[in-house]
């Protein structure tokens, strides 16, 4: 019983006493690495980001402003998924929940927020021809990222086995944030600071490639950090519910329960429960754990998933006020829906694909199968192309009706297709897999 007892008070002190503790790394062996109640509550600021990156795209596209409003949303998506991407690689590795850590990561939650008081600013910066980039997304950027240096300059000092990937990390970090202020401060023509930006994501993801073939891996855990995604993927999902709630719920309660609000929350959650569904048809842990290297290209697979998750969230706000909108017409509505839900459905299949290492030729028709009910919508939404009141959503309710249906239709084509067949082509995918290794 004493045994017990002293057993019982050493496992209390470790949980509940979060003094410093050494950063050794975790490793990749660690089957039963889970996800902390520290990564969730992170993770839960992304909920926010998320949310006001889909709304100010919404916002500029009821606006008529779509271009440089997709502009704006592709920079937002990329800095902020890309921003947790970089601290989840740590948290896997050195996510020790002591004091220091617990610090650095609630700073870093402030930077999320901050970012994200950047983004009516950047959305209107590029609505009139200037760079996305602002001096309040760069603030909260620095304050992510500077404590994330000094997370990997201390693991660098404790982890001596990884010392000199550590270090690269912390330098390449470094060295890309002084270029993201300078595309912010340097007075450059538009173009210049486009071309600016776009070379400085493609080199943030380049470097930790180059770098950890050259110097050897980060002691991150492929299952945990397969899990960490999926969670990331979950909550983007629930912004997407959030999203349709809240609009649907301030659309009742200026007119009223009516067809087009029914039809666009139950659009909403179908559609939530089907790209769920749908992502997790995805054996990410599985084969991660099999084959840890893989995962960099899956990693990057899901950085225009997250995005285009979260713009499906969009769609249906846009589909949401357009219900009761004099100017928005049902073909706007169709392609807010169709173009993020067929990414979604693309994205899954690319991450299939690079997780399995096989690009499955038999998946291709059921893959078409899912986008035909998209391509009908957007048809049947052309259609009604006329004069604008013939086109409005609020004079064509019935067409909005048939339109959601049928990308609603998408998804569920591409969940039931796995379910019945599509399962058989990830075996096969496996075993070919398999057979190369050996």
């Amino acid at each position: 019983m004493a045994d017990v007892d002293d057993k019982l008070r050493a496992e209390l002190k470790e949980q509940l006493r979060h003094r410093l503790r050494p950063l050794g790394g975790h490793g990749p062996s660690e089957r039963d690495r889970a996800t902390t109640p520290l990564e969730l509550l992170y993770d839960l600021t992304y909920v926010v980001a998320f949310a006001a990156a889909a709304d100010q795209l919404a916002h500029g596209v009821v606006a008529g402003e779509v271009v440089p409003a997709l502009g704006a949303y592709i920079f937002a998506v990329f800095a902020v998924s890309w921003a947790w991407m970089n601290f989840t690689w740590f948290s896997s590795a050195y996510g020790n929940d002591d004091a220091l850590f617990r610090v650095a990561t609630i700073v870093q939650m402030v930077g999320v927020i901050v970012l994200t008081f950047g983004l009516p600013v950047s959305f209107s910066a590029a609505a009139h021809g200037e760079s996305p980039n602002n001096a309040l997304m760069v603030i909260g950027y620095v304050i992510m990222r500077v404590p994330l240096i000094g997370l990997w300059l201390r693991a660098a000092r404790e982890d001596e086995a990884h010392r000199r990937i550590d270090v690269a990390y912390a330098i390449m970090i470094a060295v890309a944030q002084v270029g993201w202020i300078l595309t912010a401060v340097l007075p450059l023509p538009v173009d210049a600071t486009i071309v600016a930006l776009v070379v400085l994501a493609v080199a943030e993801m380049a470097a930790p490639v180059i770098a950890e073939r050259q110097l050897g891996f980060a002691p991150w855990n492929a299952g945990h950090v397969a899990e960490r995604f999926a969670l990331l993927t979950i909550i983007t999902i629930g912004e997407m519910i959030a999203a349709t709630t809240a609009a649907v719920g301030a659309l009742t309660a200026k007119e009223g329960w009516s067809v087009g609000a029914v039809t666009v929350i139950t659009a909403g959650l179908v559609l939530a429960a089907a790209l769920w569904w749908a992502y997790f048809l995805i054996p990410s842990r599985t084969i991660l754990e099999r084959w840890p290297e893989r995962i960099f290209a899956w990693r990057y697979a899901h950085l225009p998933m997250f995005g285009s998750m979260a713009a499906v969230g969009a769609g249906l706000h846009i589909a949401a006020e357009a219900v009761e909108d004099d100017e928005t017409t049902v073909l706007v509505v169709a392609l807010a829906l169709a173009i993020p839900v067929a990414a979604v459905i693309v994205t899954v299949f690319l991450t299939w694909s690079v997780l399995m290492k096989t690009y499955d030729l038999t998946h291709v028709p059921l893959f078409v199968a899912a986008l035909v009910p998209l391509v009908a919508a957007v048809v049947v939404a052309a259609s009604t192309a006329g004069s604008v009141e013939q086109a409005t959503v609020s004079s064509n309710i019935s067409t909005l009706v048939v339109v959601i249906a049928l990308i609603a239709a998408s998804a569920v084509i591409e969940v039931v297709g796995h379910e019945l067949v599509g399962y058989r082509h990830t075996i096969r995918a496996l075993r070919v897999s398999s057979d190369r290794v050996d």
